[in-house]
């Protein structure tokens, strides 16, 4: 039996909390690498000054706009992909595969290169001042130029995990993140290049990454693998790969929005408020990171179950990451909330990004557990191929709860506001969650009839 053959059939019939953790801590490792080569992108700026460290945040709506596409794409092809295996339907999962890539590779281009050109337009509407508006500018240009490649990278990690095919993104992402550390200490932090040497190592990062992902699909015969002539935009095709996407481009492209209006919210309070942000997001970002990548361990496995009819193995899968992403955020969160003052003195040297900082991060790991298991129910539907509710779920921690709460609250409360928005946004996103799930693993309510989007997810994965 081949690789690719033992890895689909153990998704279906391996110990749930075994497999789980077998797939997931590849993901866990890569996906944390990713967001520390980040992270400490962000510290060697903010140690050089506050000024350069304002600039990368500037720049983090315009990353999470073009990751909007490689995420929607990737994780719509990469469930349905998933679905696939699990009902033997291999062509369509080709042609899912096929078009997610494409389509990631012409729209970001199109995107990225506008942006090029109206880079500093872009930075001002994101609230750079005339001080901060050309190194900006600069950094975005970098952030723009690495956009197809990283959309691509997305796309295909994705397609490999929906595979049960996870050591090949642990090798990508790590040998990306530790090119990308290592030329930001030799560039920034030796030879002063400021926004030059980190552009370069964001570049040198994401080409590292894609070139390790293409080596190892190229070389494998087992997988679904994207391919040309495979490539449809018909109704179906893009039904197929938007209906686990939906949810993902509708929280992506509000997160957008609500990064772009939380760093606007942040530089109205002056470049300290909006270096402390930017680093207590990126911070931040490790855990989420985490989650994501124990969650990465636990969609194959719910998604291939689902498409195999077996719904108690997708509760005993939920139930399982749930718990452990619950505690483990606790855990977690009390560390952070008690050593954040430690932690903030060596990302941010200077005294008042430090004190700014510090608020948000404790304020932000108080709630750590309620971002996991978000998370955590976000993945079970879009797994299952459940639109609306995973929509719902999608939109709501970094959407339409979190975009209210950053208009109001520091009009009301000024910097203390600005601070508190993403928890409260938090601790309301899963209340509204937990509503939203009632009744979705009951085997009775969908023998019924109760879960009509899951029956016709899973029929979609059967017929395409």
């Amino acid at each position: 039996m081949s690789s690719s053959a033992q890895a689909s059939s153990s998704l279906l019939t391996a110990s749930v909390p075994g497999l789980i953790l077998r797939l997931a801590l590849p993901g866990m490792l890569a996906m944390t690498a990713s967001s520390l080569a980040v992270l400490f992108d962000a510290l060697i700026l903010s140690r050089v000054s506050t000024a350069l460290s304002a600039a990368a945040s500037l720049s983090f709506p315009v990353l999470t706009c073009i990751q909007t596409i490689g995420f929607t794409l990737g994780m719509g092809a990469g469930s349905f992909v998933s679905r696939s295996i699990g009902s033997g339907d291999k062509p369509a999962a080709y042609r899912a595969a096929s078009t997610a890539l494409f389509a990631a590779l012409l729209l970001s281009s199109i995107l990225c290169a506008a942006g090029f050109f109206l880079s500093e337009p872009l930075v001002r509407l994101l609230g750079a001042s005339e001080e901060s508006a050309a190194s900006a500018s600069a950094y975005a240009r970098y952030v723009l130029a690495s956009g197809p490649m990283l959309c691509a990278s997305l796309v295909l990690s994705s397609l490999l995990r929906g595979q049960g095919q996870i050591l090949s993104n642990l090798l990508a992402f790590s040998l990306g993140a530790a090119v990308s550390i290592a030329l930001d200490l030799l560039l920034v932090g030796r030879l002063s290049l400021g926004v030059t040497g980190a552009g370069a190592a964001i570049l040198a990062r994401e080409a590292v990454t894609l070139l390790v992902l293409l080596l190892f699909i190229l070389r494998s015969r087992a997988i679904v693998k994207p391919k040309l002539k495979a490539v449809s935009f018909c109704p179906q095709a893009i039904r197929d790969i938007m209906q686990s996407g939906l949810p993902t481009l509708l929280r992506q492209g509000l997160m957008s929005v609500s990064s772009a209006l939380l760093t606007r919210a942040g530089a109205a309070f002056g470049e300290a408020a909006l270096s402390g942000m930017g680093l207590t997001v990126r911070i931040c970002a490790l855990f989420s990171s985490a989650v994501i990548g124990f969650g990465q361990g636990f969609q194959p496995v719910c998604g291939a179950a689902f498409g195999a009819g077996n719904l108690p193995r997708v509760k005993s899968a939920y139930h399982f990451c749930l718990r452990c992403v619950v505690i483990s955020a606790g855990i977690a969160g009390i560390l952070v909330f008690r050593f954040a003052r430690v932690l903030l003195a060596l990302f941010a040297p200077q005294p008042e990004a430090a004190a700014f900082a510090i608020s948000a991060l404790r304020a932000q790991s108080a709630v750590f557990f309620a971002m996991g298991a978000i998370i955590v129910m976000n993945m079970l539907t879009q797994a299952m191929g459940l639109t609306v509710r995973a929509s719902v779920i999608a939109t709501s921690r970094q959407g339409f709860v979190l975009i209210p709460l950053i208009i109001l609250l520091p009009r009301l409360f000024g910097a203390a506001g600005l601070i508190l928005c993403q928890s409260a946004s938090d601790l309301l996103s899963l209340l509204l969650c937990f509503l939203v799930l009632r009744g979705t693993l009951r085997d009775s309510s969908c023998a019924r009839g109760g879960c009509s989007d899951a029956r016709t997810a899973s029929q979609s994965g059967r017929h395409s």
